[in-house]
């Protein structure tokens, strides 16, 4: 035990130089960019909760909300690292929302009050008939401190078990094979959301901001190379020293224990000269092709959150449990799926249980509320995005949707006015 201990001290004596600067950097600008962020940038949001309220009888595919988030993809700005770090520059973030409450179900988007009009002329381009009114804040509507004597509280971020190149199972899938007809992947969470009592109530949230265009060069191509047993660097030039750094870090780590079977110096091994089309399987080719078909859309970074919030008269975390079942659906063993963060999760072990339990509701909560686009985040394709949340097709007869009782128009283009 006392060898080992003096082998890590004389590594950490020799690498002291690299380590306790970037250890402080780290923390510098985890500090420094929130408070940066908390009083130039999100103070100025101004931001506007808008509930969506379907048409009755909307027939239409996820499809139509990817072709939205197609034209969110626009809202990039192309933020340098010095405006990023320095005046928290960053592009627009949009929280999408889907929550039930005492058996009913909402569609909200949260958006900065200066994109509330471009908002609007998206969605109404792709849904013509649907009606969009400012709301007020859903979650207002529960005690500020959860849990207490007559509320408590259960959830979790959620994260993607494989790097984020990989896909989760999208709407194309969710058809039946005989007549080829759509089954709406929300159809089994309406369900879920009808049989939410007297003071329940689920949340789910989405906040998304539109990832650089370059991040197929940067990080996708890397998936696939990885995929093809390739060895493949980023192209950009903060991806290129944070992945160099990760890697003199970890050899570092790794050299305490043992001696480094691949140097930087190194030729790696060269794989058989058989044609990849030979080498791959039929189930990994299917795999490259669903990596690439994703990785060729545009991309956006999400913190997924899921919330059950209620009184303890009526409280029953199995409502918690129906939901996971509703994201399980989207698992593909193959490909991806998104999982329970346990970190997030708000239980705790041996040690004072009650109280650490309660604070980590209670940080659940209050991220939930932020809309807090920091933390466990991944990628999502626009495919990914329209799957697990659009509008409800009208074959979704769960009394829990509610649905506007009259089309939308225009006013005739002979109508006299003053």
């Amino acid at each position: 035990m006392t060898e080992f201990f003096l082998q890590i001290f004389i590594a950490f004596q020799a690498t002291w130089f690299v380590l306790v600067p970037v250890t402080f950097y780290i923390i510098f600008r985890s500090l420094w960019g929130r408070y940066v962020c908390i009083h130039d940038f999100y103070s100025k949001q101004n931001e506007v909760l808008l509930e969506l309220i379907p048409p009755r009888d909307i027939e239409k595919s996820p499809k139509i909300m990817e072709r939205v988030f197609d034209s969110l993809a626009a809202t990039d700005a192309g933020v340098n690292v010095i405006n990023k770090y320095c005046h928290c520059a960053q592009n627009p973030y949009f929280s999408f929302e889907i929550t039930g409450e005492e058996g009913i179900a909402h569609f909200y988007v949260r958006v900065p009050g200066a994109w509330r009009t471009i908002m609007e002329s998206i969605l109404y381009a792709q849904y013509p008939d649907l009606e969009i009114v400012e709301a007020e804040d859903y979650t207002q509507k529960v005690p500020q401190v959860i849990p207490n004597e007559e509320w408590t509280l259960k959830g979790f971020d959620l994260n993607l078990l494989k790097p984020d190149a990989y896909p989760i199972k999208t709407y194309q899938y969710f058809e039946e094979d005989v007549t080829g007809k759509m089954i709406d992947p929300l159809a089994s969470l309406m369900e879920v959301i009808s049989n939410l009592g007297p003071g329940q109530h689920i949340w789910i949230q989405y906040v998304i901001q539109a990832d650089r265009p370059n991040w197929f060069d940067d990080w996708g191509k890397m998936t696939v190379d990885d995929f093809l047993g390739k060895v493949s660097k980023p192209k950009g030039l903060m991806a290129r020293f944070g992945y160099d750094l990760n890697q003199v870090l970890g050899g570092i780590i790794t050299g305490v224990f043992k001696a480094p079977e691949l140097t930087p110096f190194s030729e790696p091994e060269k794989g058989p000269d058989d044609p990849l089309e030979f080498r791959l399987t039929p189930g990994e080719k299917q795999v490259l092709k669903a990596i690439e078909e994703n990785i060729s859309k545009a991309m956006f970074s999400v913190n997924m959150r899921i919330v059950l919030v209620g009184r303890k008269d009526f409280f029953s975390g199995t409502n918690l449990g129906g939901a996971m079942t509703v994201v399980k659906q989207f698992a593909d063993n193959h490909t991806n799926q998104l999982v329970p963060v346990d970190r997030s999760k708000v239980y705790a072990d041996y040690v004072g249980v009650e109280s650490r339990s309660a604070f980590r509701a209670r940080k659940l909560l209050r991220r939930y509320r932020d809309r807090d686009d920091t933390g466990f985040q991944f990628h999502f394709s626009t495919a990914e995005l329209a799957t697990v949340f659009h509008l409800p097709d009208m074959s979704i007869e769960a009394p829990s949707v509610q649905r506007t009782d009259s089309r939308r128009g225009t006013a005739p283009s002979n109508l006299p006015f003053e």
